[in-house]
């Protein structure tokens, strides 16, 4: 008798191998599903301390979390109208609406409103310090930090970029800046700005937070960068501070600010080394800015000039009376460096040694003239300055060459008819 088989049961071979594949892929969803899911960022746990200014509630703390594709998820009024009391410590979460990966988080926002009233005014906070910590699957760790931060009017907002560590690159600056024998007043701002190869630029307003820099002290600042970035990405950076208000200002407001030094140091996955360094330099109410060149050494090759200058019987009187240099190089292009004496007089008899980073490394038979020119006026009033020397060298790795001297005497006068002194030749006497 023949015998068929019942419809429905599963009796041929690739019914069965498909059965197999099919319990198969189910079990190593259930293997790899753990693994899948890890990576996934759930929460975000906030640690904050508040130091010795309380925030008052009613104006209160927002905060939002900035994602790659644009979104942003507000969580307003964290301290839920409550105060938070000076030299006290918060701690609160945030739940995200749907897991992401960490690579997906580009910053976190805190936005803590100043408006006040007309009798209490705007109310301040200090906050000393934030923490922020990423919770989920498979990650527990701390995505950003900052030091203190005063929210006061005008300055209302903080940005912590989220930036993920990567072999080899940058992830942040770290800027040593001792102040010299004038203070840097806790009402004007130092401005720093980052300047990147692409054409990019990061700002930090406020840098000090409202804290006068006194005389003799020393600050480091650290800056977190919205990106990971090779060291010889970044290009410049440019600091501001110092200003005059106008005569007729009631009172009348200006500040100088004397910076003795600056360094600045590259951090990042297996990155630690100063890019930078830079000497005095007086900010004023004429003279805000200082723009420092980063150029990364190459073999063989100068990325930086050294000037050894000796004052002869009339003083460089500096402060709105300086001097510049022009540095000429062979393919035809030009490089200014203004006011390298920092603002600072240079008295009768006295040598001094400045270094002008070059915007590029080349070889030191690239650069054909450099010239010195004063910012005098002239007239009755003006300034002059008798230079009794100057000797240009070129340094990088491996090169330390002299390309021009100016030795002897008489001695380079400089007035207000007379400005410029052109070094061309290899060696003048």
């Amino acid at each position: 008798m023949e015998h068929k088989p019942q419809e429905g049961t599963l009796t041929s071979p690739l019914a069965r191998k498909a059965l197999r594949l099919s319990l198969l892929s189910i079990l190593a969803c259930c293997f790899f599903w753990p693994a899948l899911a890890q990576g996934q960022v759930r929460r975000l746990i906030f640690t904050i301390k508040t130091a010795d200014d309380d925030l008052r509630g009613g104006d209160n703390l927002n905060v939002g979390i900035h994602f790659r594709d644009g979104n942003v998820q507000w969580k307003p009024n964290v301290n839920r109208g409550q105060s938070w009391g000076e030299n006290t410590t918060q701690t609160f979460d945030i739940g995200l609406q749907q897991p992401v990966p960490l690579s997906k988080i580009v910053s976190i926002e805190l936005q803590k409103p100043t408006s006040g009233s007309v009798f209490s005014g705007a109310d301040e906070w200090h906050m000393a310090s934030i923490s922020v910590r990423a919770m989920g699957d498979g990650i527990d760790k701390v995505i950003a930090t900052h030091g203190l931060k005063q929210f006061s009017e005008g300055y209302d907002d903080l940005v912590l970029p989220i930036t993920i560590a990567v072999a080899g690159k940058v992830s942040k600056l770290e800027l040593t800046i001792k102040t010299d024998g004038d203070n840097l007043e806790h009402y004007d701002g130092l401005t720093i700005t980052i300047h990147f190869r692409g054409g990019h630029t990061q700002v930090v307003d406020n840098a000090n937070e409202g804290r006068a820099w006194e005389n003799d002290s020393t600050h480091v600042k650290t800056i977190t960068l919205d990106q990971v970035v090779d060291p010889s990405e970044i290009n410049r950076i440019v600091l501001q501070a110092g200003y005059s208000l106008p005569d007729n200002t009631i009172p009348p407001k200006s500040d100088n600010w004397n910076m003795d030094s600056i360094a600045i140091r590259a951090i990042g996955d297996g990155v630690d080394k100063v890019i930078a360094r830079h000497g005095f330099n007086r900010f004023t109410g004429t003279h805000q800015t200082l723009s420092i060149p980063i150029t990364a050494a190459e073999a063989g090759k100068a990325n930086k000039l050294e000037f050894t200058i000796l004052t002869g019987g009339d003083d460089l009187r500096g402060d709105n009376e300086n001097l510049n240099v022009v540095i000429q190089y062979r393919d035809g292009r030009t490089q200014h460096a203004n006011n390298i004496n920092g603002g600072r007089n240079w008295a009768n008899g006295s040598m001094h040694v400045e270094t002008i980073t070059l915007n590029r490394a080349v070889d030191p038979s690239e650069i054909v003239e450099v010239d010195l020119e004063t910012t005098f006026d002239g007239g009755c009033c003006g300034d002059n300055w008798d230079m009794n020397s100057v000797i240009v060298k070129a340094v990088g790795d491996g090169v330390n060459e002299v390309l021009f001297t100016k030795v002897g005497f008489p001695a380079k006068r400089f007035t207000g008819d007379k400005k410029i002194l052109r070094l061309k030749e290899r060696s003048e006497h």
